[in-house]
């Protein structure tokens, strides 16, 4: 079973973090001219898209995978392998360092 706090806390920080993108883009595209001020706001889109595939690719395996020497995961959950709902056993957030 799930945490409903810890999912509320993971949903209003994406969307943060979502919200933050555009601001990014605008406020980049402040400081070009008028003509580049679109390009701006869609490369703040695409890092946001490669950020988004890196964490699909390889980022979960890392963060959550089995430890290697107590210091970073292994990638036995390369391209989300094996990952489901019933891995949600419990609250994982703050339970990560320990």
């Amino acid at each position: 079973m799930t945490d409903s706090g810890d999912t509320a806390w993971i949903l209003v920080s994406t969307a943060l973090v979502m919200l933050m993108t555009p601001g990014v883009g605008l406020f980049y595209g402040g400081m070009v001219r008028g003509k580049n001020v679109v390009a701006m706001i869609s490369l703040s889109f695409i890092s946001l898209i490669v950020v988004v595939l890196q964490w699909v690719f390889v980022g979960y395996s890392i963060s959550f995978g089995q430890d290697v020497g107590g210091f970073i995961g292994n990638l036995n959950h390369l391209l989300l392998n094996d990952v489901g709902f019933d891995v949600f056993n419990g609250t994982k957030i703050h339970n990560s360092y320990s």
